[in-house]
């Protein structure tokens, strides 16, 4: 198992990658049916059979994608840029956080209690 050795760096979840390329290695094309998968559970299937395609798709889950490219872009100034300059500007001030907050509004005043019953003598 020489995949075992060389573990690519891009690689994130180490134990699914071998996982899946375990699968993958048990899983060639028949040697005399190439359209066949020469692992003798998956004798009737069509190669790619169903664990391969899995494995495949586990190997591509457990690598990082390609990093996007560092640097900064570059930026073409052209006559249409003209009319959109300062379009992120705010068009009123800013709220001013000097202005007193509106009171809250006074609690209702308690009911009054009932009074007692008179006790039968």
């Amino acid at each position: 198992m020489r995949h075992r050795r060389s573990i690519p760096g891009t690689v994130t979840d180490i134990l699914l990658w071998l996982l899946a390329t375990d699968v993958a290695e048990a899983h060639p094309p028949h040697p005399d049916q190439p359209g066949r998968c020469a692992n003798l559970r998956c004798a009737p299937e069509a190669y790619p059979c169903p664990p391969l395609r899995d494995a495949h798709r586990a190997r591509a889950a457990a690598t990082r994608p390609t990093p996007p490219a560092r640097g900064r872009a570059q930026v073409i100034a052209t006559a249409t840029a003209g009319p959109f300059v300062g379009w992120f500007r705010p068009t009123r001030p800013a709220i001013s956080r000097q202005r007193p907050l509106p009171l809250p509004l006074p609690l209702p005043l308690p009911l009054p209690l009932p009074l007692p019953l008179p006790q039968a003598a």
